[in-house]
């Protein structure tokens, strides 16, 4: 069908793309999703418990590993906000699966109030107080509460009274140990995160105002302000690390984590007793900070990314990782299980650049059949003429395919951005979606350059009369030498200022018979050039065949050193 597009191949197309976007959304969602270690706490008898995805790694006072507990058999899939334990041991948590729509997604993304109802969908649903050793919840509250994802939760060992921060809503919560509200909700925070009580006062992180408000937990006055502390130093601002998220009292100090706008990659910034800023942690360059508690003298800092805990001198200095039997071999396991998600990622990607590379080889390919018919009795004439004028062009039918295949990939590429945008709206963690911006980028990139490239090569033209050689650039500039000082190859052919892309011989831009029969006999006294020595000639003229080739090594060398070396954070 000459230049047209068959409807079933470009229904084929579609498809095919559809299918390796959806296989990379999965397997990369789903890799993302397998997050590292996450909530610290203890429990009254001073055991340490370490929430990774589904479990619960539990350790005695002096670290050792006691036991792994899968929340999936107490009906928790997948795990939401955050836990904390009551004065016998019983823990609070919420059971059920996530049921908050795009809609409630899009709204937290927007940093809208959460407007679902408080009641959970079924009995089996929403937050429960469980026992860990034989397995027993029962609904906390006498008709279930269900916040769907409360990150703060604080339970007051001496009264099992249970303070929440009701992150979305903006609000704080008071319960007694069976659910009871004990005070109306308080308002005037802006996503509230962790919860601390000390020295009979609440510290609460709320995030989006900068700042730790300090209120008063009783039940007569609960709410009430009595302090507020601006958490986020110079030092925070210029990392860009300014939304606090967790709290540790360590000593007479508080450590506070401050994280960026995708809330991940945070720092631990240390105060004094009056709250006066003292340093900075020491951390990795690419620490992603979640969860801190003082322990045993020190102070254990989660890593979400890194899938590490790390241990920290009271000082701040970085002593090493905590090291369990039963934490690594959840890493392992979490390891084994996200690799193989990222290779299902990986085969989508691959799918994704092998239709792009498919449709732009076949644009150029289609030039041996087409450019041979359409210049055929041009060809007869010149070959059969060694000495008349002769005159190249591009076939227009190839530049036709090469621009359809660009524009396909370009809507390809604009479809991957939509759901993009779906996978930022949607995702309960920003950082999951934010890490897809690198390699969209990438293929924006790629779709430009190869735009850039294929309109460098319409309006181009080549022509030779007696012993005088003359090159047409796209905007319609020509350069003009005597055969003997050109520079040719298989791939392009230059003159002193200019030069001409002629393809590769799979997916020519010019047919390769009238090259091979026309024009190539017609430059015996020309130097014919390595690949390598004519790629140098392209970057010299400015064709953007050669640039393309400097962008891209540019490219992979700022990539390599971005990852290998470190950078302060």
């Amino acid at each position: 069908m000459n230049s047209d597009v068959h409807p079933l191949v470009a229904t084929l197309v579609i498809l095919l793309t559809g299918l390796a976007i959806a296989i990379w959304m999965w397997g990369s969602g789903e890799a993302a999703s397998i997050g590292g270690p996450a909530e610290l706490r203890t429990n009254p008898s001073g055991h340490l418990y370490l929430q990774m995805q589904n479990q619960l790694i539990e350790h005695d006072a002096n670290g050792q590993h006691v036991k792994t507990h899968d929340l999936g058999r107490l009906g928790v899939d997948p795990f939401l906000g955050g836990y904390a334990f009551f004065s016998n041991g019983d823990i609070l948590l919420r059971r059920g699966p996530d049921s908050r729509s795009f809609g409630d997604n899009f709204r937290a993304f927007q940093r809208k109030t959460n407007l679902q109802s408080l009641q959970p969908s079924t009995p089996d649903t929403g937050l429960h107080r469980c026992n860990l050793d034989t397995q027993t919840c029962v609904l906390f509250g006498e008709t279930g509460i269900d916040f769907k994802a409360a990150h703060g939760i604080f339970v007051d060992w001496q009264t099992d009274d249970v303070y929440i921060s009701d992150t979305t809503r903006h609000l704080l919560r008071k319960y007694s140990a069976d659910g009871t509200a004990l005070a109306g909700p308080v308002a005037g925070f802006k996503f509230p995160n962790q919860l601390l009580m000390t020295n009979s006062q609440l510290a609460i992180a709320d995030t989006n105002h900068h700042r730790i408000q300090i209120v008063d937990p009783r039940t007569e006055s609960f709410g009430e302000e009595i302090s507020s502390r601006d958490v986020v130093p110079g030092a925070a601002t210029a990392a860009r690390q300014i939304w606090p998220s967790h709290i540790a009292r360590v000593g007479n100090e508080w450590w506070i984590n401050n994280m960026r706008t995708g809330m991940n990659e945070g720092g631990i910034y240390i105060f004094g007793d009056d709250w006066r800023y003292l340093r900075k942690a020491s951390l990795p360059a690419d620490a992603d900070p979640i969860s801190l508690l003082a322990f045993r003298g020190e102070v254990l800092v989660s890593d979400w990314n890194n899938d590490r805990v790390y241990r920290l001198s009271t000082a701040g200095e970085l002593l090493g990782d905590f090291e369990s039997s039963g934490l690594e071999q959840v890493l392992a396991d979490s390891r084994v299980t996200r690799r193989q998600f990222d290779m299902i990622a990986y085969s989508g990607v691959a799918l994704f650049a092998l239709l792009l590379g498919g449709l732009i080889v076949r644009a150029f390919a289609t030039s041996m059949s087409s450019g041979a018919v359409n210049n055929a009795a041009e060809s007869t004439s010149m070959t059969s003429a060694p000495d008349a004028p002769l005159l190249l062009e591009p076939d227009p039918k190839v530049i036709r395919k090469i621009t359809m295949g660009v524009r396909l990939a370009a809507l390809m590429i604009i479809a991957v951005v939509v759901l993009l945008g779906y996978i930022i709206a949607s995702e309960e963690n920003a950082q999951i979606a934010f890490r897809l911006i690198l390699p969209i980028g990438a293929l924006i990139a790629i779709v430009v350059l190869l735009a850039w490239v294929s309109r460098a090569n319409t309006g181009t033209a080549i022509s030779v009369s007696g012993e005088r050689l003359t090159l047409r650039d796209r905007s319609g500039r020509e350069s003009s030498c005597p055969v003997r000082d050109v520079r040719y190859d298989q791939m392009a052919i230059a003159t002193k200022d200019m030069a001409v892309f002629l393809g590769q011989p799979m997916a020519a831009v010019y047919d390769r018979k009238l090259l091979k029969e026309a024009l190539f006999p017609r430059l015996s006294t020309a130097q014919k050039v390595s690949a390598l020595q004519m790629q140098w000639l392209l970057i010299q003229r400015r064709h953007p065949q050669g640039l393309v080739t400097v962008i891209t090594i540019v490219g992979l060398v700022a990539y390599a050193l971005w990852k290998l070396i470190p950078t302060g954070s």
